[in-house]
């Protein structure tokens, strides 16, 4: 079995660095949206609402990088991160049918969101 926390590190680091041209605080902004979401509404809605950020896209589309990144290493089956969107949404539908595969997933986010978090305000200096 793999080292979740450490994968979840790891994941939260790559966040930060792909992400260090923007302000930490809207690194932390983001990340703290999502995990909301993801939270109160499910993996599937957290991929939805990355998916919505216009605004942030950047940011978004690294945490969304990351995150399927953690998906993959957990579903080896799922491939590559699709390019379209709808294609990214119904492979994550597909997880989201397998509860016990789901529950780790959605831990394995939330610990890498709050780690981006903790992450993002730590380079703030």
């Amino acid at each position: 079995m793999d080292n979740l926390d450490l994968m979840a590190a790891q994941a939260a680091q790559r966040i930060t660095d792909a992400t260090a041209r923007h302000k930490s605080a809207e690194v932390d902004n983001l990340a703290t949206k999502v995990l909301g979401v993801l939270q109160e509404n499910g993996v599937y809605a957290a991929v939805l609402y990355l998916l919505s950020r216009e605004r942030e896209k950047p940011i978004a589309r690294a945490i969304d990088h990351e995150l399927w990144g953690l998906l993959q290493s957990l579903q080896p089956g799922v491939g590559a991160r699709p390019t379209k969107e709808e294609e990214e949404l119904k492979a994550v539908a597909a997880v989201a049918a397998q509860p016990e595969d789901l529950l780790l997933v959605k831990r394995l986010w939330e610990q890498a969101l709050i780690y981006a978090r903790y992450q993002a305000k730590a380079r703030e200096g």
